[in-house]
């Protein structure tokens, strides 16, 4: 019964994708309604491996800072006319992910959201639990789907849209532009330098910041979302602790500066959006950072740096967004589409089924190259004309097929349908796309749809990227035909560029003249196909004469202020501290009039959880605190908190464990 209410709802929503949004009626309450809120969307931070490096050996030891989920809605003065952007931390979005999202907010609000009007993207940490794709090829490091994980992203995303939703009030929504330098580096110049538009622009990175402020009529400050381009690789591939990377803990320093604990719902909401940073690095790949350097001081340095220029703007904001709420969509199935001559240059072309090449499997400077195979590969030039797929090797030209994910049967490994979306608020359009575009790319994908929108009255164009689905890259046709990495990871061949500016171009005409769109073929469900081979937690033990959170190595009796504390615990595995079980992990507590004071959670970035296996089935914990050297004087403990999973019953026990007081001396 359940399920067919899903399919009810579902296509409900789908039977609303075929127009622009609509009000039920004219609005004659001028402004905007806004809400923006945040959750929690950590799942398993303990043996799961990470997504975003494809590295087997990267499986999650610990928490550095908890991923989160941050939304924005705006609907009209009636409450009509609704969309919503949600940012979350997380490496990749698919399109799995959005429809759980959409079928549980149908229930919970129903008839509000659908795939139109609801963008989700993600931030690209590559430092956050994997195994929620349902697509095989993004399951690999995880040996399979990771029901905990999905389920956790799901929860906590639903909840961020409810309670955004439902804090909507009267706001002014300001919008700002500038630049930001300095922190971004191109890692594939060889390819950049291809471009004949590159003589345009004075750098190889894109420094364009978007910023939207929120504020509510009675003057409090809402939200402050952007859009910036810079991977989320500031954490290499040796770390193994759950964290947000630059943008997430650019995000949580914006929140904590304006009043956020992470404790209640009405709180600031600061969202840091992907752009167009398919061959952008936070650091010169040049100049490689020691195997004995953790990546957390240029992860500190990446997000000082976007969360200033963020909060420059947002105090420096004072254009109005005025003007129209509206939305297309439209679902495309990507191989073989005809692209024509005026969106190629060179007359009309095709793409191809999807495929990944040699490049792809060289890697990143940013990750572990595989020595044996080559950025730069070049087929009929580097790499013999030797191939057992030769109309599809004529139709991908310079890749060389390595991969091709899309000829994979019962169900590709790559999603071959495409969601295309775009937002209008007022003078900003925002692109909704489900790649990673390199710094050309989306220049030229930007430039093309302003060209369009701004007879309409449209200033801004933001590029959204990774939203609602993941298809890997997509370059210049010049950057293409260099094959680097990104070129080799481009899914539908050299015209894919051409083929989403086409269809893109088209939503924007559709967008500016009120148009009805084609829903376009609907993605398969592969929910019920999905292949899990590693079991959860079966039971948690102690040693012999000890409990769940007996002390193992205790603090000192006093430390300096900067110094970094270490405290070590038995206890029981943290994914059994999953959907809403612990809200933390860890606290760090002060003593203040006779009573103890949380002063620090898990969530917050001078704290460290990590898990060890002992034995079979005992946990090591330890708990680490970086206090800084401003830190006040006082007396202090760390306490653990999680759950055991008991032999025989398999019933969850809480626990919690403290140090001895320690003081914290000048």
């Amino acid at each position: 019964m359940i399920r067919k209410m899903l399919w009810v709802v579902w296509g409900l929503g789908f039977a609303m994708l075929i127009s622009p949004l609509q009000a039920a009626e004219a609005c004659s309450t001028p402004g905007y309604r806004v809400g923006a809120a945040q959750d929690d969307i950590t799942g398993p931070v303990a043996e799961l491996g990470m997504l975003g490096y494809a590295d087997l050996g990267q499986v999650g030891e610990g928490l550095h800072m908890r991923l989160r989920s941050r939304t924005l809605v705006v609907s009209n003065g009636c409450g009509q006319d609704t969309v919503a952007m949600v940012i979350a931390d997380q490496a990749l979005m698919f399109h799995g992910i959005k429809q759980a999202v959409l079928n549980r907010l149908n229930l919970e609000i129903p008839g509000i959201f659908n795939h139109r009007n609801l963008v989700v993207s993600v931030t690209h940490t590559h430092a956050g639990p994997g195994g929620y794709a349902h697509h095989a090829l993004y399951n690999v490091t995880t040996f399979g789907f990771s029901r905990a994980n999905f389920d956790a992203i799901v929860a906590g995303t639903v909840k961020s849209v409810v309670k955004a939703w439902r804090l909507q009030q009267p706001a002014r929504l300001l919008i700002n532009r500038g630049e930001l330098e300095g922190i971004q580096f191109n890692r594939s110049p060889e390819a950049y330098q291809a471009n004949p538009d590159r003589q345009n622009y004075a750098q190889m990175s894109d420094p364009e910041m978007i910023q939207i402020k929120a504020v509510a009529t009675a003057g409090r400050p809402l939200a402050s979302f952007n859009w910036f381009a810079v991977h989320g690789v500031s954490l290499p591939l040796s770390n193994k602790f759950v964290s947000g990377d630059n943008k997430g803990l650019a995000a949580y320093t914006f929140e904590k500066n304006m009043g956020a604990t992470y404790l209640k719902d009405d709180e600031f909401v600061a969202g840091f959006i992907q752009a167009n940073s398919g061959d952008i690095s936070p650091y010169d790949v040049a100049q490689p950072m020691p195997a004995d350097v953790d990546g957390y001081p240029r992860n500190s340095e990446s997000a000082d740096a976007q969360y200033k220029k963020a909060f420059e703007l947002f105090q420096n904001a004072q254009e109005e967004i005025n003007g129209p709420l509206s939305a297309v969509h439209s679902f495309v199935d990507m191989p073989y589409q005809n692209v024509e001559g005026q969106y190629t240059g060179q007359g009309q072309q095709k793409t191809c089924n999807g495929a990944l090449g040699v490049a792809f499997a060289a890697g990143t400077e940013n990750g572990a190259p595989v020595p044996i195979f080559k950025e730069g590969t070049v087929y009929g030039i580097d790499w013999p004309k030797i191939t057992l797929m030769p109309e599809e090797q004529a139709c991908h030209a310079e890749k060389v097929i390595l991969l091709p994910t899309g000829f994979v049967k019962p169900h590709p490994w790559t999603a071959r349908i495409a969601p295309f979306q775009m937002l209008r608020i007022g003078q900003l359009v925002v692109v909704a796309a489900p790649f990673e575009i390199t710094t050309m790319a989306g220049r030229r994908l930007k430039k093309s749809i302003l060209d369009i929108m701004r007879p309409a009255g449209v200033k801004y164009v933001a590029l959204t990227a990774l939203a609602n689905e993941y298809q890997h890259y997509v370059t210049t046709r010049e950057e293409y035909s260099k094959q680097n990495y990104e070129g080799g990871s481009t899914l539908f061949g050299p015209w894919t560029l051409a083929a989403y500016t086409q269809v893109f171009s088209r939503l924007g005409v559709a967008l500016r003249d009120g148009q009805a769109v084609e829903a376009g073929p609907t993605p398969p469900d592969l929910s019920d196909q999905q292949l899990i081979l590693k079991p959860g937690v079966v039971f948690d033990t102690a040693p012999i004469g000890k409990d769940w959170g007996d002390l193992k190595q205790d603090a000192e009796r006093a430390y300096a202020a900067g110094s970094r504390i270490e405290v070590k615990f038995w206890g029981a595995h943290p994914n059994n501290s999953l959907q809403g079980r612990d809200r933390t992990l860890l606290t760090v507590q002060k003593m203040v009039g006779g009573t103890w004071q949380t002063v620090r959670y898990d969530w917050d970035p001078d704290t460290f959880y990590r898990w060890q296996r002992d034995g079979i089935s005992n946990s090591l914990i330890t708990l680490t605190w970086a206090s800084e050297a401003e830190t006040p004087e006082g007396l202090y403990r760390l306490c653990h908190y999680g759950h055991g999973k008991q032999f025989f019953t398999g019933i969850y026990k809480s626990y919690t464990g403290c140090s001895r007081t320690f003081e914290l001396i000048p």
